[in-house]
């Protein structure tokens, strides 16, 4: 027998089954016959609950929501509760916020609270007696529309006048509907306040409300069981008053995961900014940060809290945990003191500049030496991750028992920097005034029209053939794209996150670094309610260390004075990132680096975002987009204070020239996270057209000028807009013609391209001051 030859086992041929699409159980249990399922990986041992204790689990569910709804309500219940706070706009010009305010709290028939009339811009505390409900009505500049957003972000009900008579204009009305229910609202309420003067007859009433009752749950189809109340009936206005003071309103994420207040009174007290309002939210510990709308952050001094008998209060002083307001990781160190902590030899570790030592911690004075850190830390970036994402962290190595190692030249260069820019007086990353360090000219009309005109085709030119460059024939391709590296495919490429980069932010080995965002949230959220001092209903008085001017500008009697509770680290600038999409109404295009506003959670920033790719790549690398076009979805990123919070965001631009029109809104979407790793590539596609093909083999022109940049490029693949693939061959002349090969046959149509990418670095926010 010949080797490796051998016989069939069996001459029997086994047929195809007969393909039914209904087999019997008795198929089936044939087909199954002798099988077993593997089992799960888990060794868990799923309990399976009896009838009776998935009842009992369900009613202790219930009874323990029932509770927390009961104690809850009663920080809003008595004539001691905590006031409800009420935003009243008004849809359509017609109507008067002020009158509907006032309808409402005659309505009760008070002593107190009869023919109560109010005005328009005000904040107003009322006491309703008859149903024991203290409220305080904000009635916000209907001409201001930011004014508007920031007093229905602090609401526990938001009621909205719409007019019977006039229709809600889409400029104007529907823009603020949108608005405010994409930055987040709690309880809403519809009033009509002329629907009876308007139709006298009753059928026409009820066509009417009718009508308006499908525009009011088109935007809010949650509230579909609460119907329009219609003021100028006495039981309707009654019925309005008496649901707001019984219904317990809905809390807002964002808002209610800290603490806040609204002031009832701002002084100011032995250089002291003194705020007096009632606790909401989870609460305030006087070790913590607290930003004021259009201020900033500020340290507290001290905390009192505020009882019946003015024996009784309490005095909260911050200790020696208390945050600073530093918002990058760079503290300067006497050598001395850094040799007693952690006992580095001179000739270790740590870079001498002027006989002093320069280490980054967070305040704790604690460096860590030997704590454990992601892979490719190294011990300069170590000092400025949280300790608490450490512990989670998946790709951990232990350093070695050296501990600190020295800085390395380029950190050392990051270090000089921030020196001399203190020593001058300002650091880069200080917010400054808008037009304080640029000169605003003003353009003439002619000129307006050419920049917008060369905007736009460039926007069009980049929706039509995005990324292609092309090189001038007296240009070197070489220097051109000196920047730009070749690489095979984006998505599994290896690029260092933290490389160097004469673009790269001087501030970027001093951000915030977080390696597990959604633990990390978690976790300070829930150390957040552990270390309230102050919680809900509580009266206080926060004494702040702020300066005076502060009192100029503040007038509590028009427009709520707000202070925000700050999370541990929310003061910290990191690399975050925004999902963005456009606002239905605004159709340009929005350049990558171009400025504008964004609004998130208690924050409003100038930022310069970086517009790139939403892909799901392992390495965490993706593609930078130059124009946001409408109708698409992207990530926004740039160098921003972080929120521990998925809080909605929006954003606006300035209208006009110096933004004296007002402010446009021009998009939304939602805070992402907090990712230094996350890196954006900006694409660049040389293409080139193919003269003469024979079989597989292509001569190109058009994409180089000169025999050098095709002998420097040559190492990089080619593609076609068919799909094909290949790599330079030879050059042929001195005019930049080359020979590639590709694994197919190519058609005259198709158009030979090259791509090569390059690290796009994100720009530092600013706060805005409006």
């Amino acid at each position: 027998m010949a080797g490796g030859h051998s016989h069939r086992s069996t001459l029997k041929n086994d047929h195809k089954p007969f393909k039914s699409k209904h087999a019997t159980k008795g198929q089936l249990k044939n087909q199954y016959k002798g099988k077993v399922e593997k089992s799960s990986s888990s060794n868990k041992q799923v309990k399976v609950l009896s009838k009776l204790e998935r009842k009992n689990l369900a009613k202790q569910l219930k009874s323990s929501k029932i509770l927390e709804t009961k104690q809850t309500r009663k920080i809003f219940e008595g004539n001691n509760g905590a006031e409800k706070i009420i935003t009243i706009i008004a849809l359509t010009d017609d109507l008067s916020s002020a009158e509907i305010a006032s309808q409402l709290i005659n309505s009760v028939g008070d002593d107190e609270s009869d023919n109560v009339m109010l005005e328009a811009p005000s904040v107003n505390s009322v006491k309703i007696n008859r149903f024991k409900s203290n409220l305080k009505f904000i009635l916000p500049d209907p001409s201001n529309f930011l004014s508007i957003l920031d007093a229905a972000k602090v609401s526990d009900f938001v009621v909205f006048g719409i007019s019977a008579e006039k229709e809600v204009e889409k400029e104007y009305g529907e823009q603020i509907l949108r608005a405010v229910i994409a930055q987040g609202i709690a309880s809403v309420i519809g009033v009509l306040p002329n629907v009876v003067s308007a139709y006298p007859k009753r059928n026409l009433q009820m066509d009417i409300r009718q009508s308006l009752q499908s525009f009011f749950n088109h935007f809010f189809p949650n509230e579909e069981k609460e119907k329009l109340f219609a003021l100028e009936s006495e039981s309707e206005c009654s019925n309005c008053i008496r649901t707001i003071c019984q219904k317990f309103p809905k809390s807002i994420t964002w808002r209610d995961q800290r603490g806040w207040l609204v002031a009832d009174q701002v002084t100011f007290e032995n250089d002291l900014l003194c705020v007096e309002g009632i606790v909401r939210g989870t609460g305030f510990n006087a070790n913590r940060l607290v930003h004021i709308p259009g201020f900033g952050d500020f340290q507290i001094d001290h905390i009192e809290s505020i009882k019946k008998n003015q024996d009784d209060n309490v005095e909260f002083q911050p200790d020696s945990n208390q945050e600073t307001l530093e918002e990058l990781n760079n503290e300067e160190v006497d050598m001395d003191e850094v040799e007693e902590w952690n006992g580095i030899d001179d000739d270790f570790g740590g870079a001498r500049m002027d006989d002093k030592r320069y280490f980054d911690d967070d305040g704790s004075r604690n460096l860590h030496p030997d704590r454990p850190l992601p892979k490719g830390t190294s011990s300069y970036q170590g000092r400025w991750y949280l300790d608490d994402v450490l512990e989670d962290a998946s790709d951990i190595e232990e350093e070695d028992e050296d501990g600190v190692g020295q800085l390395g030249k380029g950190d050392m260069e990051i270090e000089e920097d921030y020196i001399n820019n203190v020593a001058g007086g300002q650091s880069e990353y200080e917010p400054t005034e808008a037009g304080e360090s640029e000169l605003f000219v003003e353009l003439t009309p002619e000129e307006e029209t050419r920049q917008l005109q060369e905007f736009r085709e460039a926007a069009k030119e980049d929706l039509e053939f995005p990324d292609e460059l092309e090189l001038d024939p007296q240009e070197s391709g070489k220097e051109r794209l000196a920047a730009y590296r070749g690489i095979k495919s984006l998505g599994n490429c290896d690029w260092d996150c933290d490389e160097v980069d004469k673009d790269s932010p001087s501030i970027w080995n001093r951000l915030l670094r977080i390696s597990n965002f959604k633990a990390t949230r978690n976790k300070i959220v829930k150390q957040n309610i552990r270390e309230a001092q102050l919680t809900i209903g509580n009266r206080c008085r926060i004494f702040l260390k702020a300066p005076f001017h502060i009192m100029e500008k503040v007038n509590s009697s028009t427009n709520p004075f707000v202070v925000y509770g700050l999370l541990e680290h929310e003061h910290k600038l990191a690399l975050v990132h925004f999902s963005y999409e456009s606002w239905e109404d605004y159709e340009e295009p929005i350049a990558s680096g171009e400025s504008i506003i964004v609004q998130y959670g208690p924050r409003r920033q100038v930022i310069q975002p970086i517009f790139n790719q939403a892909s799901n790549n392992s390495n965490n690398v993706h593609k930078s987009e130059k124009f946001h076009h409408p109708g698409s979805f992207s990530i926004a990123s740039c160098i921003a204070p972080v929120l521990f919070s998925n809080a909605p965001t929006i954003f606006f631009k300035p209208m006009g020239d110096d933004g004296s029109e007002g402010l446009e809104l021009v998009g939304q979407g939602t805070f992402l996270n907090c990712d230094h790793t996350r890196v954006v590539a900006e694409r660049a596609i040389l293409t080139g057209h193919p003269v003469k093909i024979h079989k597989r083999v292509v001569t190109v022109r058009y994409m180089f000028f000169s025999p050098e940049d095709i002998n420097w490029f040559k190492a990089i693949p080619l593609f076609t807009k068919s799909g094909r693939s290949g790599f330079i061959k030879e050059s042929l002349g001195t005019h930049g013609y080359f020979k590639a090969t590709f694994d197919g046959k190519l058609t005259a149509q198709d158009t030979v391209a090259m791509s090569m990418y390059r690290r796009v670095w994100p720009h530092v926010s600013q706060p805005w001051i409006e």
